[in-house]
């Protein structure tokens, strides 16, 4: 029997976990990584040895797009989103991958999106972005809670959270709980000034970020300059409420069962190098998976970016850019 190929793009942190998840995949494949830095695939090399289930697969380590494959099964890009544009575009014409997972903030123009959606529905290709708390079983619990909330209220907060790089996430977590429909945003909440990100080149931002989308009436995502403000997210509904605390790994509830008292629960959250091989056996198996689907992510990218990049504009920002990843 064939084996599979899959490709991973960008060997960094999330690289790596993409790669170590892959590992797990009980069917023997042939993996490849590309990156053009020597120390992130040793990195990557001595990571993945170290995987349990990595001797079932055989793994190659590449420099060029042009050493990948020409067809792979599917492909994971994990690399920044300055970047990402044009590597989807050089993977494409070089490639072919029925599947894509893509890592997030996804690209940094305006113009990115419609082309890259162009190339792929030209080309055939499925691609879900890596928002993941879609697989998390505790997400799937509240989201069945909340099938018959008329309406529901939103509100994540905490201390220095990265609300840039982070923010999509938490508008992910909310399109899954309330629907993505007729999304509204408000960046008037945002600090004064953009802050230095911890990636090299990149900026972030702070403050508060509100709206509403779908079923969720209002929603609110804050990021505070103070320290030692634990991050939590409230849902308060119709027919339940929530708060959880993922760092701690715990939860509250109320609803007419508990007779509206508050009742704590612990669960677990999966690490992403647990995750990216049940996304890849979702779509061997079935053509789809739990991650949010392109067009979906697009548009909630689209939506904050149309607010944030005339921010970054006014902040002395380049022209049309959004120097989030």
């Amino acid at each position: 029997m064939k084996k599979r190929q899959i490709g991973i793009i960008g060997a960094g942190n999330l690289g790596i976990r993409h790669l170590q998840a892959i590992a797990l995949l009980e069917e023997s494949c042939r993996i490849t990584v590309m990156d053009i830095r020597e120390e992130a695939l040793q990195k990557a090399e001595t990571a993945f040895r170290e995987t349990g289930g990595a001797d079932r697969h055989n793994v190659c380590f590449v420099r060029e797009m042009a050493s990948m494959p020409k067809e792979m099964d599917a492909v994971v890009v994990a690399t920044a989103s300055d970047v990402r544009r044009k590597v989807i575009e050089e993977l494409l014409a070089n490639a072919r991958a029925p599947y894509l997972i893509l890592e997030k903030v996804l690209f940094q123009r305006l113009e990115d999106y419609s082309a890259i959606g162009e190339l792929m529905e030209k080309k055939q290709i499925r691609a879900f972005v890596n928002c993941p708390r879609r697989m998390y079983p505790v997400y799937g619990r509240i989201k069945k809670k909340l099938e018959d909330a008329h309406t529901m209220e939103i509100m994540a907060s905490g201390s220095d959270w990265h609300l840039g790089c982070n923010g999509i996430h938490m508008l992910d977590l909310i399109a899954y709980l309330a629907g993505s429909e007729q999304i509204t945003l408000n960046i008037s909440g945002l600090e004064p000034e953009c802050l230095p990100s911890r990636r090299k080149g990149f900026l972030e931002i702070a403050g508060t970020i509100s709206g509403t989308m779908g079923r969720c009436r209002a929603f609110s995502l804050a990021s505070y300059p103070r320290e030692g403000i634990l991050a939590s997210t409230v849902i308060l509904s119709d027919v339940c409420w929530y708060r959880i605390l993922e760092g701690k790994r715990e939860l509250e509830f109320a609803d007419a069962s508990t007779g509206w008292e508050w009742k704590k629960e612990t669960f677990e959250m999966p690490y992403q190098s647990r995750l990216t091989n049940l996304a890849l056996e979702e779509l061997f198996s079935g053509g789809t998976c739990r991650l949010t689907a392109f067009e979906e992510s697009c548009r909630l990218h689209m939506a904050l970016e149309e607010q944030l990049i005339p921010w970054f504009e006014k902040q002395g920002g380049k022209k049309g850019l959004c120097p989030i990843t």
